[in-house]
């Protein structure tokens, strides 16, 4: 099992509702091992079994969820 942690910034993230909707939607994912977003930051780590989950997986979910990924 290959984990490894992934750092994105998103946008919109204002307040912690924002940020527990991300980690609700990301963590519905088969291979998601742990997310945590930051309202404060704007970002958002994403530990993932490499085997069963993918970044873009990961990135999908968070716009799925009203959210945008930012460069």
């Amino acid at each position: 099992m290959a984990t490894q942690p992934s750092m994105m910034r998103v946008g919109q993230i204002h307040c912690i509702g924002c940020a527990r909707r991300i980690e609700k939607a990301v963590s519905q994912l088969d291979g998601v091992r742990q997310v945590k977003a930051d309202h404060r930051t704007g970002e958002v780590r994403v530990v993932l079994d490499h085997a069963r989950a993918s970044e873009a997986a990961a990135r999908t979910s968070i716009e799925r969820a009203g959210f945008e990924i930012q460069p």
